[in-house]
């Protein structure tokens, strides 16, 4: 999608009040559906790709000693029979993953909080556009060296599964430092992090999005289990793809950022003209006045019977 087709796109949008966020979901949408830029033929496939992703899944495991888990079911041929573009693959989201889980709450909840210490990342905390530590929770190290099935590391994306805000997705940064994660959100480790700017795109993508609003579970529908995400259908692209696709995203989201400035300077109230006064536009029999006898006042509106 070049900058002239943005904008083509934009004004069949421009007249909802939501335009420009309209205009993000689209994009988000034409990128993980492979509409934003062309495929290259010399691409090594997606298909050689996940034959490096297992391997690397498989070394890990083993490494470090964790569960290798599965998907349960293998892709069924409604998904796979799905069109994607050429040299892209349908996986399950638990066959690229190392850990696929929910945080969990420390004993004693909010009351072992304090003022410093290790992190607490809570749904609040988890935003599309990365964390937001303004109001960051701290528990102490020995309560975080207790709840080491849920450490947070570098390259994860935190996803939340429960709550209002269920859907909301991050990627932590690669200088962070050490965290600890709640049971409302939850955490996605890729065996291979190269992969997860652009997995990240696909999660707060429309289709995944509506995938989560279908599958939630309880009473009040407001959860997202683990056992349902690890089954998630989603199709990934060759890895240079990939790198070009969030690259291309990155720039048409800063079109929208320019957009949104647009669209708030020209909602900004139009300063009232204040009523003209002698030490401003002089008034009609100020006028006159110094006009003398060549002007006369104007004459008075006439009325209507």
């Amino acid at each position: 999608m070049d900058r002239a087709t943005f904008f083509t796109h934009f004004e069949l949008l421009s007249d909802q009040p939501d335009a420009v966020a309209k205009m993000r979901e689209l994009v988000l949408q034409l990128a993980v559906r492979g509409k934003v830029v062309s495929q290259n033929p010399k691409d090594e496939s997606a298909e050689t790709l996940m034959v490096k992703v297992r391997a690397a899944k498989e070394r890990l495991t083993k490494e470090l000693r964790i569960k290798n888990f599965a998907a349960d079911v293998p892709i069924n041929d409604e998904d796979r029979n799905r069109a994607i573009p050429q040299g892209w693959a349908w996986v399950k989201l638990a066959d690229i993953c190392i850990k696929l889980g929910a945080g969990s709450t420390p004993l004693g909840g909010k009351q072992i909080y304090e003022r410093s210490g290790v992190k607490f990342l809570r749904s609040q905390n988890v935003y599309n556009d990365g964390l937001r530590l303004d109001d960051v929770a701290f528990i102490p190290p020995a309560v975080h060296q207790d709840m080491s099935g849920t450490w947070v590391q570098p390259g994860d994306i935190l996803l939340n599964i429960t709550g209002a805000s269920i859907g909301r997705s991050a990627i932590v940064p690669d200088d962070f430092d050490e965290a600890n994660v709640s049971q409302h959100v939850a955490i996605v480790r890729l065996a291979e992090k190269e992969l997860r700017q652009f997995l990240h795109l696909v999660v707060i993508a429309p289709d995944f999005q509506q995938r989560i609003m279908d599958v939630q579970v309880g009473v009040s529908r407001e959860g997202l289990s683990m056992t349902r995400l690890k089954e998630f259908v989603v199709a990934i692209p060759p890895l240079a793809e990939q790198h070009r696709i969030v690259a291309k995203v990155d720039e048409l989201m800063a079109l929208c950022d320019e957009l949104a400035t647009r669209q708030q300077a020209r909602q900004r109230p139009t300063p009232t003209v204040r009523a003209a006064s002698p030490a401003g536009l002089p008034r009609a029999a100020n006028l006159c006045c110094r006009l003398g006898s060549r002007a006369r006042p104007f004459p008075p509106p006439a009325r209507h019977l």
